[in-house]
């Protein structure tokens, strides 16, 4: 449900303007469940057969993009004639697009894709940090991450002090990764909540929604991503402990539908929004949006995901499938 925050800001829905913090969200559950993917094909094979995972991302990942991809170069001419297509394409379906956006202020008309690369950079590092810590205790493992999220944090702080430039902080890997460390916290923390699971999702869910409510400035975003990492840390932790009202509810049928065409929902969103060109109230703009992502994220679900994904799991060997179900 995140990516609906995340839909409404873009919307400029009044009360959304922290609603990019769903983005940090995407992040802190990536972390846990990436890690725990790699780690269970450790546990299972006792090895880490690299060229598979990254050829699961590949099938996972890029499909959806290319689509998202084609559709603007198509409109281009008609909703964004002045946008430079070819750089744009490149950019962001190479994976760039955070350290160009940060520098250089491209692309701007798909500059959502910004995330996905900062989460691409995670996935060709993190394998490597899984098999030089394979043996590793879960403590150690925890204040290992632990001390990465807090250096990364602190690098964030810095950054913004010295340069005071909030395009070069927001989208850049270095400084945005600090909830991928928390979430792969999460996955190696040795404790899991029983009965508290539903407090501690409560919990996080407040502080989630206030953030989202009152995050309304781009100066606030330096000290204050660091609550919205641990309240989405808190989410996730109560979601893997035991089950309960959360498990429940998240379970709900539309809730899980919704949950799958996430992924297309944030591709297609943005450039909707830019075409409107904030022309239209923000009632029109959401409507149109809303429903526009999600015709086109189920569209591409059907006849591009679940076909992929049936193709993953039926060629994934045996030592992957789990795995490979947890993504």
């Amino acid at each position: 449900m995140a990516v609906l925050f995340v839909l409404a800001h873009h919307c400029e829905v009044p009360y959304f303007g922290g609603g990019y913090s769903g983005v940090d969200l995407f992040f802190v559950l990536s972390g846990y469940l990436i890690t725990t993917i790699l780690r269970n094909e450790v546990a299972g094979s006792g090895r880490l057969n690299f060229g598979a995972f990254y050829w699961r991302r590949a099938l996972r990942l890029w499909p959806p993009l290319l689509m998202m991809l084609a559709l603007y170069a198509l409109s281009a001419p008609w909703f964004f004639p002045k946008a430079d297509v070819a750089t744009d394409v490149l950019l962001a379906g190479t994976y760039l697009s955070d350290y160009s956006r940060a520098f250089w202020g491209v692309p701007d008309y798909i500059r959502h894709t910004w995330s996905l690369s900062v989460e691409e950079h995670f996935y060709l590092l993190w394998p490597l940090m899984i098999v030089g810590t394979a043996k590793w205790s879960g403590r150690r493992l925890v204040a290992l991450f632990g001390l990465i999220f807090i250096i990364a944090t602190m690098w964030r702080v810095v950054d913004a002090a010295l340069f005071l430039n909030w395009e070069r902080l927001y989208f850049r890997f270095d400084t945005r990764f600090s909830g991928l460390m928390l979430g792969a916290t999460v996955a190696v923390l040795p404790w899991r909540p029983g009965r508290s699971a539903d407090l501690i999702a409560a919990v996080s869910l407040t502080a989630f929604a206030l953030i989202v409510v009152f995050l309304k400035y781009r100066w606030q975003f330096p000290v204050w991503t660091i609550f919205v990492d641990l309240a989405s840390a808190g989410l996730v932790l109560a979601v893997a402990g035991a089950p309960g009202r959360v498990s429940a509810v998240l379970s709900w049928r539309p809730i899980v539908y919704v949950g799958l065409l996430s992924y297309s929902i944030y591709l297609v969103n943005y450039p909707i929004v830019r075409a409107m060109d904030h022309q239209f109230s923000v009632v029109t703009t959401l409507s149109v949006t809303l429903i526009g992502s999600l015709i086109l994220a189920a569209l591409c679900f059907e006849f591009v995901e679940r076909p992929l994904r049936a193709y993953r799991h039926r060629v994934s060997r045996p030592p992957l499938i789990e795995s490979a179900r947890a993504d």
